[in-house]
């Protein structure tokens, strides 16, 4: 179908829509509707016409796109997988704002590779996100559940880790050179994370090594170090030896990204366990800034005292949640090891539900030590998960109850750690280089870190990255770039999608749009996903039709792939 312009005898243009349409084997044209004369058309909007010629260019009518088929009842189930996911086209259209196809495409260029790196990179990502599998399981099933063909070869696979591993830095600053254009990605404010990844392994080597497990898995982990920007889109991230503590991991993480993105003056959000003395001297020795949360046990004296002072809360009386700040001036260490006095604002909340919930923990931990006060080889059997903490050892007399030292030994509550505990239920601290901040800015900053906090279970979970199936240390750095990029499109959709849907909802949704091959190059599609239609919706593309040509699905590629979309 195609619109037509013709002037009438009056004068007037009139606008029609024209369809073609044979005739004893000769091509015809006949008017299918009227739409109006041009001035009319275009009172209102002076490009009226203009997007009624565009949007109907190469649409086809109800009568064009009629298809014959014959069915064979006697047909045999086809030994290939007759359903294509269409989906995909998406997250291909993320890629390629990225930019990686371009990365891929210079790099083959300035290189010896043999095979595409650019087929091998999609594969990795785009199984990822739908259909994650090894590496093996991939190849054998990715090309036959997406549209396009995959000419690889398993070595061929193998090979292209080592090659992505090689060029991690390009490829992560090409992506932010492009997120910052596309979407204002802003790198003064980075949110800063740890977690571990284990591998099912007999034998640990000097990489792959048993450490603290946030999963509590006896087995071989890699620490990972994640950045995140306030937008929820990662940008950057790097891996650790499994031992290798969180707190030490944010110095040499740090210094990359600065050098990397040249941010001047960078404010990093993290949580306590990555609040030390070194790392605070270090950021502000280079004239950066940070917001972290504090444990209130175990901190200094003065700082306990000052925050349970009854003097500065704000909250009406009876209030379920209070807050207060104040500022003071703490010395802090540079990695010179020169003492420096610094200003730091200290933000404490308190509330009541978190009261609650820490009373419950320890009198469920009082709980189990009651059962054990009898027992005191299980007692020391259960030191480990810290049962011991609010117990002592003292030397009693069986007879008297005397405490001496010649007498049998007995544990005990520590009545006094008890009570010291529960004066600090339901206290909450954050403290800030950022004098200047106010409460409730401080908070909004801090609150963006449960992103990056969801952003790790999104990997462990739907990406499912672990456990990893590649061995040597390059692959999987690799491996865990593949991941990192494809977390970043599954972002990049969320954010274009107005937060509305979750990443596994939207995966979830791009999994539901598949096509069902009825014939050689005929497909049908039983069902659309409100992603989808939101997605398409974005690109004002419609495709809402039951049966389909393979050109079709190609023509709704190009339409995504051609499209463009920036945020301000």
């Amino acid at each position: 179908m195609f619109v037509r312009r013709f002037k009438r005898s009056n004068g007037q243009v009139s606008v029609v829509l024209v369809e073609n349409y044979r005739d004893g084997g000769r091509v015809k044209q006949r008017t299918i509707e009227y739409l109006g004369t041009e001035a009319k058309l275009n009172a209102t909007d002076p490009e009226a016409v203009n997007k009624l010629i565009a949007k109907y260019k190469g649409q086809k009518s109800e009568t064009e796109t009629l298809i014959k088929l014959t069915l064979n009842p006697a047909d045999k189930i086809a030994p290939h997988n007759t359903i294509r996911n269409y989906g995909y086209l998406y997250l291909e259209k993320m890629y390629q704002e990225l930019g990686l196809d371009d990365e891929c495409r210079k790099i083959q260029e300035q290189s010896a590779i043999q095979y595409s790196l650019d087929d091998c990179l999609k594969l990795l990502c785009f199984m990822r996100a739908l259909y994650p599998q090894s590496k093996k399981a991939s190849l054998k099933n990715g090309p036959e559940y997406f549209l396009k063909d995959f000419s690889i070869k398993l070595e061929d696979l193998y090979k292209s880790l080592t090659v992505l591993n090689k060029h991690k830095s390009t490829f992560v600053a090409r992506m932010h050179r492009e997120l910052k254009a596309r979407y204002a990605r802003q790198t003064d404010i980075l949110y800063y994370d740890v977690t571990n990844y284990f591998f099912e392994i007999d034998q640990p080597d000097e990489f792959r090594i048993k450490g603290c497990s946030k999963e509590h898995r006896p087995l071989p982990i890699v620490q990972m170090g994640l950045f995140m920007d306030s937008q929820g889109l990662p940008v950057d991230f790097y891996l650790y030896e499994g031992n290798k503590p969180d707190c030490t991991t944010l110095k040499p993480s740090f210094e990359q990204v600065k050098k990397n993105y040249k941010a001047d003056k960078v404010i990093v959000t993290a949580d306590k366990g990555l609040n030390s003395e070194s790392n605070l001297g270090y950021l502000l020795s280079h004239g950066n800034g940070y917001i972290v949360s504090q444990r209130i046990r175990g901190a200094k004296k003065d700082l306990r005292d000052e925050v349970l002072k009854d003097d500065g809360w704000l909250g009406a009386e009876g209030a379920s949640f209070e807050i207060k700040e104040f500022t003071r001036t703490i010395t802090v260490t540079y990695p010179d090891k020169s003492k420096h006095e610094h200003k730091q604002k200290v933000l404490c909340l308190w509330s009541e539900k978190y009261q609650s919930k820490e009373k419950q923990e320890r009198d469920n931990l009082l709980d189990k030590i009651a059962t054990l006060a009898a027992d005191p080889k299980a007692f020391k059997r259960s030191c480990h998960k810290g049962m011991n903490k609010y117990i002592e050892e003292v030397l009693v007399d069986a007879q008297t109850g005397e405490v001496k030292q010649d007498c049998q030994t007995h544990t005990r509550l520590n009545r006094e750690k008890i009570a010291a505990d529960e004066a600090l239920d339901g206290y909450y601290l954050i403290v800030t280089s950022e004098t200047s901040l106010s409460a409730s800015e401080i908070l909004n900053r801090y609150r963006g870190l449960w992103r990056i906090e969801q952003t790790f279970r999104i990997t462990k979970s739907d990406l499912q990255s672990r456990p990893v199936f590649v061995r040597t240390k390059e692959h999987i750095h690799a491996h865990f770039l593949t991941c990192f990029m494809t977390l970043t499109m599954l972002r990049m959709l969320e954010v274009r999608l107005g937060r509305k849907y979750s990443c596994r909802r939207i995966i979830d949704g791009l999994n539901s749009a598949v096509a069902t091959e009825m014939k050689k190059g005929i497909y049908t599609v039983n069902r659309r996903d409100e992603v989808v239609d939101a997605l398409d919706g974005q690109y004002q593309i419609e495709f809402s039709r039951r049966y389909l040509k393979a050109e079709d699905l190609r023509r709704y590629q190009k339409q995504i792939l051609k499209a463009v979309y920036t945020t301000n």
